[in-house]
């Protein structure tokens, strides 16, 4: 789904900056930012990422 958003000027300046401090572009930032939220409030289960050293059980 896309939308659109109208961001006042602070907002604006706020998704530029969090875009530059995570290396992406100002989409992905927004999206990023909306994911996080809704995880944050418990709207969204957070996603499980495995990292290289975690152990892992059983097999598939």
């Amino acid at each position: 789904m896309k939308i659109t958003l109208t961001l006042s000027p602070d907002e604006r300046i706020a998704l530029r900056r969090y875009a530059r401090d995570i290396g992406e572009d100002l989409e992905t930032a927004a999206h990023t930012a909306l994911r996080d939220w809704l995880t944050l409030i418990g709207e969204l289960e957070p996603e499980h990422e495995l990292g290289e050293d975690t152990e892992t059980a059983g097999s598939a």
